[in-house]
């Protein structure tokens, strides 16, 4: 059972695991929906999860990055539930977070995660050190209000929903612009706060408005 589920990811055999944010877990399931386990409580220990938000899930399918919202951190398990690691911490400085919407992993094993309040992405190697941040308050190009959801297409290009600024932002993995479309509106190309985005295997994009 869920309350509230707010991410989902799949792993390369199938797997779907859930951010069941409303009841503090992370729970796996069968490409079908049966259920395999699950793990976490609500909490600030090594494991415990208080609204971890979205998930996402390296390409080795391996280990599992949870974002959480409640504890303003990052945590790493193995695929099955068992905690690595973990960091962050609330605030504004290097490596903490004002509501970690995201985390995604790319192909070189590298964590990025949308700092929601901080309008900012940060970037991490697996375990958590910091690498570099983009991103301040504003409307310009690679500016940021409220980034939600990032998306990699197979070259490594990164899709970012700018919520605020109802407008998808595309950015190199050293956080370089590149492009930008969309404002806010109801017409096609438009939108109203868009959160969720994910690229196919053939380069097309989907955004949820």
């Amino acid at each position: 059972q869920l309350n509230s589920p707010t991410g989902i990811d799949v792993d390369s055999s199938g797997n779907l695991y859930a951010a069941d944010d409303g009841n503090s877990r992370i729970q796996k399931f069968t490409n079908n929906g049966d259920f395999i386990t699950m793990w976490g409580s609500k909490g600030s220990k090594n494991g415990q999860l208080d609204r971890p938000h979205d998930i996402d899930i390296d390409p080795s399918g391996n280990n599992v990055y949870v974002a959480e919202q409640g504890n303003f951190q990052i945590q790493k398990f193995t695929a099955d539930g068992k905690f690595i690691t973990k960091w962050g911490s609330d605030g504004s400085g290097d490596g903490q977070f004002i509501q970690p919407w995201d985390v995604a992993v790319d192909s070189d094993d590298i964590v990025y995660v949308p700092d929601y309040g901080n309008n900012r992405i940060q970037k991490f190697t697996n375990n958590g050190e910091f690498i570099a941040k983009w991103g301040t308050e504003g409307e310009s190009n690679g500016q940021f209000k409220q980034p939600a959801v990032i998306a990699f297409d197979s070259a490594d290009r990164m899709y970012v929903t700018d919520s605020e600024n109802h407008r998808v932002q595309i950015f190199s993995k050293d956080g370089t612009f590149i492009t930008k479309w969309g404002s806010e509106g109801s017409g096609d190309g438009q939108f109203s706060k868009p959160e969720s985005i994910t690229v196919d295997s053939l380069g097309y994009i989907y955004v949820a408005d």
